[in-house]
């Protein structure tokens, strides 16, 4: 069993949920998604692909499984702080959709609903993974076919998704070129399901991943009930956003700005040993950390990225995003790193000792480094 000390650093990808066909033999005893297995089925199937799990250590690029849908980023060499502190890349610009109603309905532009929407219309993909919400603002993945579906995952969620159930729904129901957006850890669950190149779980139809700038998410019960101490119904809340350290709640009567810092106990265990502010492993990144108001940032990182930039691009207006700006986000994701890095080395040691490794490296690429 792991250590009583160990972090519940389960991501609540959704990944072992979608493609272990016996998942529910043990949610009765552990809420995987929720607690962490704690070891009990470390050297089982869903081990090789869970994003808190280890994987094994890359020393050279030219070998790594990974290299086939984009670059590894964990290599010594690609992931050092005077190298690609974003992972890597092959362009960042900023940019907004072109059509004025999309962008009112939406943030930052709503650049990703443009390109969803537009990406569908094309026929570069056939469906998309996002995430919508319920009444009482808990995310659920959501296979969108068509533009007007895609509207319905307008606006941030602020509580985690299991998008990768959303992706083998869409293998399930017979799409072939398929998209999903989501944050880093989310990402790295389908590289990894990727790098297996088992035929049997089809992820070649997972044509382009779209990865989500983001420091943290909450855990849905405790943000309900973080509200409710403060006589705050979330079933009346209208919408969320975040500005100048408040972290706002509107709803049709009232606002109310609450110090992101007293959410923290709302923070879910396993974002306090990530490292990955900007979805390094998504095929392009966005958010809006650099870019101005009404516009998102687009790291594009992928042969897939850019394919998916250029059939879009009648749907999106570019800009150059200045030096300052590309800057600001490197400090931004160097700070998540540095802020995180204690957390995971004592992770790292937890679960070394009942050999599980809730982080993307071995002991091996320590030593090498």
């Amino acid at each position: 069993m792991a250590n009583e000390r160990s972090f519940p650093v389960c991501c609540y990808c959704g990944a072992c949920a979608a493609f272990i066909p016996d998942f529910k033999k043990y949610t009765k005893e552990e809420v995987v998604w929720d607690k962490g297995c704690g070891g009990t089925v470390s050297t089982g199937f869903c081990f090789s692909f869970c994003p808190r799990s280890f994987a094994v250590c890359c020393l050279c690029e030219e070998e790594c499984p990974r290299m086939e849908y984009g670059v590894c980023d964990f290599s010594p060499c690609a992931s050092s702080p005077e190298g690609r502190i974003l992972g890597h890349y092959k362009e960042i610009i900023s940019a907004r959709a072109t059509e004025e109603g999309i962008r009112e309905v939406g943030q930052d532009g709503s650049l990703i609903t443009a390109m969803l929407c537009e990406a569908l219309r094309s026929g570069f993909i056939d469906a998309a993974v996002i995430a919508t919400r319920t009444e009482d603002w808990k995310a659920e993945p959501f296979v969108a076919t068509t533009p007007e579906e895609v509207l319905l995952g307008i606006g941030p969620k602020y509580t985690a998704c299991p998008s990768v159930m959303g992706v083998w729904e869409a293998i399930d129901r017979g799409y072939e070129n398929i998209a999903m957006v989501g944050t880093g850890c989310k990402i790295e669950a389908v590289r990894r399901l990727q790098a297996l190149r088992d035929p049997a779980l089809e992820m070649d139809r997972v044509k382009v991943l779209i990865g989500l700038f983001d420091t943290e998410a909450f855990w849905h019960r405790d943000l309900v009930m973080f509200l409710a101490e403060r006589r705050i119904d979330i079933k009346e809340v209208e919408r969320f956003y975040v500005t100048k350290g408040k972290f706002m709640v509107v709803t049709k009567d009232r606002e109310f700005a609450i110090p992101t810092k007293e959410l923290d106990p709302c923070v879910m265990d396993t974002c306090r040993i990530c490292e990955d502010f900007s979805s390094q492993l998504a095929d392009i990144s966005a958010g809006s950390v650099g870019s101005p108001d009404g516009y998102t940032t687009l790291i594009i990182r992928t042969k897939a990225g850019e394919e998916l930039v250029s059939i879009t691009e009648r749907a999106i207006e570019k800009r150059e995003l200045s030096e300052e700006g590309i800057k600001k986000i490197e400090r931004v994701a160097f700070n998540k790193k540095m802020r995180n890095y204690g957390m995971i080395m004592d992770q790292m040691g937890i679960c070394f000792s009942c050999l599980t490794n809730p982080y993307s490296f071995t002991l091996q690429t320590i030593r090498k480094r």
